[in-house]
């Protein structure tokens, strides 16, 4: 049953053919509509794109301190030039600004096509009008790495504010890979959220890992202690424990990963402990460890990249995020480029705050963006996220019950407003709302129930 908070869903099913791609819009106030989109970005260049934004996550660019940044910051005087010719590079270094101008570059290249243009601006406005946010779904098929590639969550059309942004409301941007397979049944839990957070030895100094850990359990100790999450740490992580650990009757609602990630050689891998010494772990392996959880969120560079300097994969389950959607996981959050520390920590905090009050995965992680965004002085985090899902139905999807919002009756003639609503599983009895002028509210939450009460401005 459709909420009237539910967003306002607009899929766009992705074709790829020479030179771009054929679109399909679908959405119930459009119906059907069909539009041809030129490439955003060449694909030879998609890489090197993909690289300028990646530098930018470090906070230090465009200054080297280390080996490490300074092949990260490095372009070659090639580069340079065909970054210049995309207006991307000035005085030296990566626009600072270069997030916009890819956004725009993404919106004119959907909006090219006068029916593309119409079918997003309707489906906005009717958004906008009936104070609905909007939900964009964007489905590939696995082949359509040079599209899926490409960071669709900086979409930008002419105004101040990104796409997902704008217009006073938080929009959400999930991807679908289309598969020709059957999917696994919804999961059904209940009770606190259950998240298992590994974080590997390997490659994180002792240091940043405490210092992880102690901002991760800062930010989930009222959730904890109010009993809305239950929270087991693994270490060290090997194959072996990491296999124990999501065995059983009741696999983790939430497997909660912090460690290194990388987009190698057309695929993707994530850094594990093994017999104390570092192995990375690929995309083929990691798949059927994880595939048992409800939602896997990818604390982890370029766990959902697709795209290199040198290399672009010919399958979109080559990369962590549909590799693990593919293998059955409903959910996965990962992260397109670099993602900062305190970013990781902030993005997670808010996340599992709303999941654990009943908000939908999509309203979650859009409220994340959000918070990145405001907070962040040179805002180059909060389209890092990439969020994946499994499921082909349309709607909001929750690992716990949805919240249910106060719903106020209409005014009536003589004035009065009258409301009542009941949440998590309450029950309300011999309940009488009445008359008068004045304005009658009756709400219950986490479980609580409403008996006997008479709300009344005179007697009948």
């Amino acid at each position: 049953m459709t909420s009237p908070s539910d967003p306002i869903s607009l899929r766009l099913i992705f074709r790829p053919v020479r030179g771009g791609a054929l679109l399909r819009w679908e959405a119930d106030v459009l119906g059907a509509r069909e539009s041809r989109m030129p490439a955003p970005i060449p694909p030879d260049d998609l890489g090197l794109i993909l690289r300028t934004l990646d530098a930018l996550q470090d906070p230090a660019y465009p200054t080297a301190w280390n080996a490490a940044q300074e092949r990260s910051f490095g372009f070659s005087p090639d580069e340079r030039a065909r970054l210049g010719a995309a207006g991307l590079w000035a005085a030296g270094r990566v626009c600072a600004d270069a997030p916009w101008r890819i956004g725009r570059r993404l919106h004119r290249a959907l909006t090219a096509d006068p029916a593309g243009s119409q079918a997003l601006g309707t489906v906005r406005d009717h958004a906008a009008a009936i104070g609905r946010p909007l939900s964009l779904e964007l489905c590939f098929p696995p082949a359509a790495t040079d599209l899926a590639g490409l960071p669709w969550e900086l979409l930008w059309d002419d105004g101040p504010t990104p796409i997902l942004l704008g217009r006073g409301a938080t929009a959400a941007c999930v991807r679908r890979l289309d598969l020709a397979e059957a999917l696994p049944p919804p999961r059904q839990a209940t009770g606190p959220l259950r998240i298992l957070a590994i974080s590997p030895r390997a490659g994180i100094p002792a240091e940043l890992r405490q210092i992880e850990r102690a901002a991760r359990a800062a930010a989930w100790a009222p959730l904890i202690e109010r009993g809305q999450a239950r929270m087991d740490e693994l270490g060290p992580v090997t194959r072996e424990s990491l296999a124990n650990a999501t065995t059983g009757a009741h696999p983790p609602d939430v497997i909660h990963y912090y460690g290194h990630g990388r987009y190698r050689d057309g695929e993707g891998a994530l850094l594990l402990d093994d017999a104390g010494a570092a192995a990375w772990a690929p995309a083929s392996s990691l798949a059927p460890l994880l595939a048992p959880a409800g939602m896997v969120v990818l604390h982890a560079c370029q766990g959902a990249m697709l795209g290199s300097a040198h290399t672009l994969a010919a399958d979109m389950r080559s990369a962590l995020a549909p590799a693990l959607c593919a293998a059955g996981v409903p959910v996965v959050l990962g992260m397109q480029f670099t993602v900062r520390a305190a970013a990781a920590n902030r993005m997670a905090a808010v996340i599992y705050q709303a999941l654990a009050e009943g908000r939908s995965v999509e309203e979650a992680v859009a409220f994340a963006r959000r918070a990145l965004y405001v907070e962040e002085p040179d805002r180059v985090s909060w389209y890092v996220p990439a969020l994946y899902l499994r499921a082909r139905g349309g709607g909001p999807t929750y690992l716990r019950p949805p919240v249910t919002r106060p719903v106020v009756a209409p005014d009536r003639a003589d004035g009065a407003r009258q409301s009542v609503v009941a949440r998590d599983g309450g029950a309300i009895s011999d309940l009488r709302m009445r008359g008068g002028a004045g304005s009658h509210q009756a709400v219950i939450a986490q479980g609580g129930s409403i008996s006997g009460v008479d709300l009344s401005d005179r007697t009948d």
